[in-house]
């Protein structure tokens, strides 16, 4: 063989220990990232987590609590609980005021039918933390006619607890309205594990 033939060769071998090395980093990086990509996936899944704390199925119309004892103006009163996770909340006030026990974010679910809805009115169900409205849930303004006395509302809100803080869901219209068959009606509230 020539020089130029050696030459080629060595060439040849230096090619390939590089190509054997390059290799060797990319699949042994690829494999490090992948790991590091799956701890990562699972991290985020954990804050998106949530932990259901309280299911009722049965919500009712409750005017036992000043300034909220109004044919038109109420607290939603919780019924049928079917989980009460007491780690995490505790009910009171003839279950119209939820305590969040734990220091988090609660996701808090309502979905009800409220019926004797008339026209030209308001309706407005809101979330009230210690007492100082929170969030709106629903807001509804009919017009003059309507074409259903029924109003369906399907609305969840965050909340941030200390620990300490209370929540009740209050209720106001124009006119009555009252929370109908219970086979639309539903309170969670989920906990927003981190």
């Amino acid at each position: 063989m020539g020089s130029g033939g050696k030459t080629l060769g060595i060439i040849g071998i230096i090619l390939a220990a590089g190509a054997i090395g390059f290799v060797f980093v990319v699949w042994n990086g690829q494999n490090t990232t992948n790991s590091d990509l799956d701890d990562l996936t699972d991290e985020l899944n954990n804050l998106t987590k949530t932990i259901v704390v309280g299911i009722w199925d049965a919500l009712d119309d409750n005017l036992d609590y000043a300034p909220y004892n109004l044919q038109n103006d109420w607290l939603f009163e919780f019924g049928d609980n079917k989980l009460n996770n007491t780690d995490y909340i505790s009910v009171s006030n003839t279950n119209t005021r939820i305590t969040l026990l734990k220091s988090g974010w609660y996701r808090i679910h309502l979905s009800v039918l409220l019926s004797s809805i008339s026209p030209s009115s308001y309706y407005r169900v809101r979330l009230l933390k210690d007492g100082a409205i929170e969030s709106y849930l629903d807001f509804l303004a009919t017009s003059s006619t309507i074409d259903s006395s029924w109003h369906y509302i399907n609305s969840y809100t965050f909340v941030f607890s200390g620990g300490t803080n209370y929540i009740e869901i209050e209720a106001s219209s124009t006119y009555d309205s009252t929370p109908s068959n219970d086979d639309y009606n539903q309170l969670t509230i989920e906990y927003v594990a981190i």
